[in-house]
Order: C-alpha cells, then structure tokens, then sequence
C-alpha cells in the first residue's frame, strides 16, 4: 500500500486529510466520527475577531443603557474590554476535543488587527491545540496605501502571534 504519511504545520499525520475550519467541528461526536473516517487533523471552526468586539460592545450597550439614571450607577459594572466574551466556549471546546479524540486539533483565528489575537492565540495553545491558523483578512480601502504597507500589516500580525 502507498504510503500516506505526511508533514502539515510541523505535524506528523498518518496521511494528508485534513477536516478545514467548518461546522462539522463543532460537536465532539461528529469529530469523533471525523477520525473514526480516516481523518488526520481537524481544524476547529474559526474564532472570529469581529465577533468578539461585536459581543463585546453588545454587552457592554445592555450593561450601561440606562446606567445615567443614578450617578452611582456608573460605577456598578467593569469596563467592557474586561469581559471575555466569545473566546471562553471556543478554548473550552477546543480542551473537549483534545481530551476526546487521539489527532491533532488545530485553532483558527480570523481577523485583521494584531489587537487580542496575541492574547487568543496564546490562550488556544494552552487550550491544547497542536497548531493555529490564522485567517488574515484585510480589505485595502485606502487608495494611498502602498501594498507595501498592507503587506508589513500581514508580516507584524504574523509575528504578534507567533
């Protein structure tokens, strides 16, 4: 028979399938199902930047309408960037895999600004990912901006993170 073993991330695996970041990891079981199948790696669903600052702000609108209404009231609640919103189910999800199936379980981030993606990405490594993806995605609306400089974007980012 061939062989099939391969090198990704510098992981070894028994051969070159790799579930992408998408809903089938989003359940234990079916990832169970995923390397019962034949599957070499997964890589969990990506956790993405905008939804976290979304969820952030979200919280943060609900938790102070309203809070002018005694002077007092100001004081009752943190500052929104100290709530982890988004990031704790996804970490937790990804310790279940780990402890749930004997193949590399790989993190995803997706965003644009090095912000708390170092944070994040150092939280899904001691979650127990054997590796990270990172989605950088990055819309140049500027015309002056000189690809250049988009690129040193995605070399700081990169760096940040690693």
């Amino acid at each position: 028979m061939t062989e099939l073993k391969t090198t990704y991330l510098g992981l070894s695996l028994k051969n070159p399938l790799i579930a992408s970041a998408s809903p089938l990891s989003e359940k234990v079981e079916t990832v169970k199902r995923l390397e019962d199948a034949g599957i070499a790696a997964v890589v969990v669903y990506s956790l993405f930047e905008e939804q976290i600052t979304r969820e952030s702000l979200e919280l943060d609108h609900f938790l102070f309408s309203g809070t002018d209404s005694f002077s007092e009231a100001l004081s009752f609640f943190p500052d929104a960037g100290r709530y982890n919103v988004g990031a704790d189910r996804y970490l937790e999800h990804i310790a279940a895999l780990k402890g749930a199936v004997d193949i590399p379980i790989i993190g995803s981030l997706n965003g644009v600004s090095s912000g708390g993606w170092v944070q994040y990405a150092k939280e899904i490594e001691e979650a127990g990912a054997d590796a990270l993806e990172l989605n950088l995605y990055y819309l140049p609306t500027d015309p002056a901006l000189s690809s250049a400089a988009i690129e040193e974007n995605y070399l700081t980012l990169v760096k940040d993170v690693q």
